[in-house]
């Protein structure tokens, strides 16, 4: 593959990877706005399905079966399965299943966890319930576009987002290295550092000895679409790495291309600022 149609395609697969990472930030904010407009204890369950809960144990709890569950609607039942540590007070905590009958009909309801003591002990624990017919309900009625628009959860967009941007990413940073593979063996490099000193602007680029450069030597800058920016001396220089020093008042930005000076670069003037 030619040069220009690598920089096309590296440029082609950035935009890809910023779309996805953008993708992916929305899908976050869907989350948040989804979560703040639901409520806490907020769940919606299709008829025939089940959803997990849990809450915290009162400390007069001898155990979690010793909750005393009250559910406002036929068709729904509720059974406390486990009983653990808290991860991060440490504190005991109970988690049940919620199951919904297949004819249970649609329509709000409300489970409530007392402690064994009464209301006076502990405050009492309510979820509320919506249950809907089928998944195309639940998913029409939803709060968040992801699942109102593609039927996926907004953390699963973000995440496969993520991964295709990363896919993306790697695509750009392959096709970087066979452009600076095919820089080097024609003797050029992109500017990855610039400096500025007080003898003036410095830039550091991957040519060295090994593609024939030595301290003192000039070097042509060029943009990628292959317009003179500046010339440079360097200043430095190892086996495939080198520093030089901009002349004059050329503009030099990163992504800039360096390559060995002839006899048309140093008679050609570079634009003035």
């Amino acid at each position: 593959m030619s040069e220009l149609r690598l920089l096309r395609l590296r440029e082609i697969l950035g935009w890809i990877a910023a779309a996805f990472c953008l993708c992916a930030a929305m899908g976050l904010a869907d989350s948040f706005v989804n979560s703040f407009r639901t409520g806490p204890n907020t769940f919606a369950v299709v008829a025939g399905g089940t959803e997990s809960l849990s809450g915290p144990l009162p400390v007069e709890a001898a155990d979690a079966a010793s909750m005393v569950v009250t559910i406002d609607r036929p068709g729904l039942t509720f059974d406390i399965t486990t009983q653990q540590q808290g991860f991060w007070m440490g504190n005991r905590m109970w988690q049940g299943v919620l199951t919904v009958a297949p004819d249970a009909k649609p329509g709000p309801a409300t489970v409530i966890l007392r402690s064994p003591a009464g209301e006076s002990a502990s405050p009492v624990q309510a979820f509320i319930i919506q249950v809907y017919p089928d998944q195309i309900a639940l998913n029409a009625a939803s709060n968040s576009n992801s699942i109102r628009l593609l039927g996926l959860s907004p953390m699963a967009v973000a995440a496969y987002c993520l991964i295709f941007a990363c896919l993306a990413g790697l695509c750009v940073y392959l096709t970087t290295r066979r452009l600076e593979a095919l820089w080097t063996a024609a003797g050029k490099a992109v500017v990855y550092m610039t400096k500025k000193t007080p003898d003036g602007l410095l830039i550091s680029f991957g040519l060295g000895t090994d593609q024939g450069l030595a301290t003192g030597a000039p070097v042509a800058v060029h943009d990628e679409s292959g317009l003179p920016v500046a010339m440079a001396s360097v200043v430095r220089c190892a086996s495939g790495d080198a520093t030089a020093l901009v002349m004059g008042d050329g503009k030099v930005a990163l992504g800039n291309i360096v390559r060995l000076a002839d006899t048309s670069d140093q008679a050609v003037s570079p634009p003035q600022a």
